[in-house]
């Protein structure tokens, strides 16, 4: 996984926050960065420091980079045992704490950071107040800014048009739950007399830390019983009391569910209007887009489903600014989502709940707000039965079919099929791709079973309504599942899968191990559709690393190694996880053998590496032998760009702007530009390889 350095992330940062507003958009390159924690720490780390001006100037850019950031972080986390979440959030801990110790530490960034990390439900252990940037007092206790008599909140809640629970939990999210623990009785009292009121105090009794929990029941039991009039789901109690996540409070739904039944009405369900799944994949997640009504509020969610544990959470947009199928298209396409009728809904999520409960997964704040609106029955946990499916999706069985279907891959299914390949440490084990059968695959022959019945229902319940073929191909293969002879027999799917997980790794290691004889190579370095052209002639090892090349490239053509880079060969990327591992010499070892490399993902450098001589004698020094063409300025906006502002530095009179973009460039008329300068290139290459 790339490291990145504080100076490329924060370039990133400001080229993102010059977009217009409707295109900024964080790239799934940029996304992937905080695959690793590292690059999150980083982050946080150049965040709490950054001058209020910037806060200022690009705050709301800065806020959409935290929170991705810390998205992934949380999904990296889910992945791993709770003792990794727990020395992420020391890590995160020692990063405040070390920055206040040693840096000036910008509050508002304070609150941006914690307030992002606890709608994540990271618990920092961390007096917000010694962070803060407030007076002291003769007390010391230095408190003020969170006061203990009762805030008049009503004005605050007015200005941000609170009008429902749901957006209350956004307001507290964004910045109340920072607050001492000491004073939440005090803040949530007020939160009760609203209509809204009873709604936001049981959904926060299910948040992550107890002290807010305990807050909030104490709120609720104060409240006089007519005030559970305001309630708006009797099944937001249910659920509540169900997936209940605190065990102090266990003992409070009893008499709460009385009160309110005591003042029940009932309300209308929420209304889908459309509704968007995907098949699972191969680590038995499945997500789930939708438009729909919920309490007069047009609105869009996105859930994800995790077979293994439930419910994962709910994402909830109050004011969509774009149709499902407009973010749909921004997808990564191998997701295949497909338009389902409310149905498979109404099927799936009793055995989705099942496993939540099974799995003692508390519901987050989102779901149990969506849920509480859908009919009663929908939520009602239902474990997984294959045979009870089948008779629910009309299955019709076919001997001969389900005997095509075992020897041969059916075709149609979903790609996502291909990623349920073997884990990691079985393929480490397998000395061939029967061992993946033996010890994964037939082994976890419910694993599968399920996740083809889940990929049926979904085709079942598919718009416009479909032949009933694929449900029943799905259904076969789950069916081929249960006979017990099956692992001395063919089956396509298994046979398929095994063999491609074990290349796939194998093939990936072969490229790291490969043996080569050590050898010269002549590359030239072209700038793509640069007019004039831009190029360099370099002689290198065919053991450099690709990292290493990157290195080469940059120092060459004289880039300022500034942002984040790629490399791909035909069309086809080459993770970055081996970067630092894949010699050169794997994709470079004959006359013409190319590489495409890429560098800054917003300005799109592109350019051609191409072998122009193989050297029987290896380089041990990296040497530019010749080239042409300077060097585009760094954001410069890319070769189009660039290419524009070399032609107007020919115009005899330029306007005021066009000079200032020209000067801003290093083009500026009244300057001869420095030409590409070989010793300088071959001085910076001397220096790097040197260290």
């Amino acid at each position: 996984m790339m490291k990145l350095t504080p100076k490329k992330l924060r370039a990133a940062i400001e080229k993102y926050a010059q977009l217009p507003e409707k295109q900024r958009n964080l790239t799934q390159k940029q996304i992937d960065w905080f695959t690793n924690p590292e690059n999150v720490f980083l982050l946080i780390s150049l965040v709490l420091t950054l001058p209020k001006e910037t806060m200022t100037e690009m705050g709301d850019s800065i806020s959409s980079w935290v929170e991705v950031a810390i998205a992934e972080l949380a999904l990296t986390t889910n992945k791993l045992p709770a003792e990794a979440k727990q020395q992420f959030e020391e890590a995160i801990e020692y990063i405040l704490a070390y920055t206040k110790e040693n840096d000036e530490i910008n509050s508002e960034c304070v609150l941006l950071c914690l307030s992002i990390l606890k709608r994540h439900q990271f618990h920092i252990d961390t007096d917000i107040t010694h962070l803060l940037d407030v007076p002291k007092y003769a007390d010391d206790t230095n408190i003020a800014t969170f006061p203990q008599k009762q805030p008049r909140l009503s004005q605050l809640f007015d200005q941000f048009e609170i009008q429902s629970g749901i957006e209350f939990i956004e307001f507290f999210e964004t910045g109340f739950s920072v607050v001492p623990a000491e004073t939440l009785p005090h803040l949530l009292s007020e939160v009760a007399h609203h209509p809204w009121g009873i709604d936001a105090l049981l959904l926060l009794t299910q948040y992550f830390e107890e002290p807010v929990a305990l807050a909030c029941a104490e709120a609720l039991d104060n409240c006089p019983s007519s005030a559970w009039t305001n309630l708006s789901y009797l099944q937001l109690l249910n659920l509540c009391a169900r997936f209940n996540r605190h065990p102090s409070i266990k003992h409070c739904f009893k008499r709460w569910k009385k009160r309110a039944l005591a003042h029940n009405k009932a309300r209308k369900a929420a209304e889908i209007h459309e509704l968007y799944a995907s098949h699972v994949d191969g680590n038995d997640c499945a997500s789930m887009m939708a438009k729909v009504t919920l309490g007069n509020q047009v609105s869009q969610l996105n859930m994800m489903l995790d077979f293994k544990s439930g419910i994962r959470e709910t994402l909830l947009h109050l004011d969509p600014e774009q149709s499902l199928t407009e973010l749909i298209a921004q997808l990564d396409p191998h997701v295949d989502f497909t338009p389902v009728s409310p149905d498979w809904l109404q099927q799936v999520l009793p055995w989705i709940l099942s496993v939540q409960s099974d799995k003692n997964t508390p519901l987050d704040l989102y779901s149990l707000y969506w849920l509480s609106q859908l009919p009663f029955e929908w939520t009602q946990p239902e474990a997984f039965d294959f045979e009870y499916w089948s008779q629910k999706l009309g299955y019709q069985a076919n001997r001969q079919r389900q005997e095509r279907n075992r020897l041969n891959l059916m075709t149609g299914y979903s790609p996502l099929i291909m990623s349920w390949l073997a884990p990691e440490e079985y393929i480490l084990e397998a000395k061939t791709p029967k061992d993946l059968l033996k010890h994964y695959y037939y082994a976890n022959r419910e694993l599968f079973t399920e996740r083809l019945t889940y990929s049926a229902a979904v085709e079942q319940y598919k718009l416009p309504p479909q032949a009933q073929r694929l449900t029943n191909d799905y259904l076969d293969l789950a069916y081929t599942l249960s006979d017990p002879t099956l692992s001395r027999k063919k089956f396509a799917l298994f046979d398929t899968l095994s063999e491609f997980s074990f290349e796939y790794f194998t093939t990936a290691m072969d490229l790291i191990d490969a043996e080569m004889p050590l050898q010269g190579l002549v590359i030239k370095v072209s700038l793509l559709d640069a007019s004039p052209a831009v190029w360099r002639r370099i002689q290198v090892s065919n053991q450099l690393t690709l990292s290493e090349f990157h290195d080469v490239i940059q120092n060459a053509m004289g880039w300022e190694n500034a942002h984040l880079f790629r490399f791909d060969i035909m069309g086809i990327e080459i993770s970055e996880e081996h970067y630092d591992q894949v010699r050169i010499g794997v994709f470079l070892s004959d006359i013409g053998d190319y590489l495409s490399y890429q560098y800054d993902f917003g300005d799109d450098w592109f350019h051609l590496a191409i072998v122009e001589k193989v050297l029987q004698k290896d380089i041990t020094l990296p040497v530019v032998t010749a080239g042409k063409g300077m060097c585009p300025a760094e954001d410069s906006g890319g070769i189009f760009s660039w290419n524009h502002l070399l032609k107007l530095r020919k115009k005899k009179v330029l306007t005021e702007d066009e000079a200032e973009q020209l000067d801003w460039a290093g083009l500026s008329p009244s300057e001869e530009p420095e030409p590409f300068d070989k010793e300088q290139a071959n001085q910076r290459l001397k220096k790097l390889f040197s260290e």
